[in-house]
């Protein structure tokens, strides 16, 4: 699917501008000049400015495309269909189950089938879908601190 830069340039201006007014209502940090409004702002601006530049490239190119949208031959084709809702489904599964069966439960289920979505191989699926599942829990929950849901496994939190 191709999208005109014009369309996309829009879309990443606006969330930036979105980003810029959610982060201005951010707590300043006593005596400091760096508070929590630095990082996204920052990554707000940035969008919002490379959208603009991006809206405009569009604006001044010469038409490549007939429309604004174009989509390709992967529309006809099941495996794809199937991989793009297995994404959709697998998010919408995660945001309504996570914080009742926890991280650990949740997601190596669904990274197992969208693995299987995308042609890997069962086996190698199992064993990618666990050791990723202990990576991203590792790096997110031990090293980053960032406290994912335990679930049903509260009382095995450490």
């Amino acid at each position: 699917m191709k999208i005109h830069d014009t369309i996309l340039g829009l879309i990443f201006a606006l969330i930036g501008v979105a980003v810029l007014v959610t982060v201005s209502g951010y707590p300043k940090m006593p005596g400091q000049d760096v508070g929590p409004a630095v990082f996204p702002g920052t990554a707000g601006a940035l969008l919002t400015v490379f959208g603009l530049m991006l809206f405009v490239k569009g604006r001044l190119a010469p038409a490549r495309m007939r429309g604004l949208v174009e989509v390709g031959p992967w529309v006809a084709s099941p495996r794809h269909i199937l991989a793009g809702l297995a994404t959709l489904g697998g998010i919408l599964a995660y945001t309504m189950l996570a914080n009742r069966l926890g991280f650990l439960i949740v997601v190596p289920p669904l990274m197992f089938v969208w693995h299987l979505t995308l042609g890997i191989r069962w086996p190698t699926a199992l064993v990618s879908a666990l050791l990723t599942t202990a990576i991203m829990w590792g790096l997110f929950y031990k090293v980053l601190g960032v406290p994912l849901p335990w679930g049903l496994l509260t009382r095995y939190a450490f």
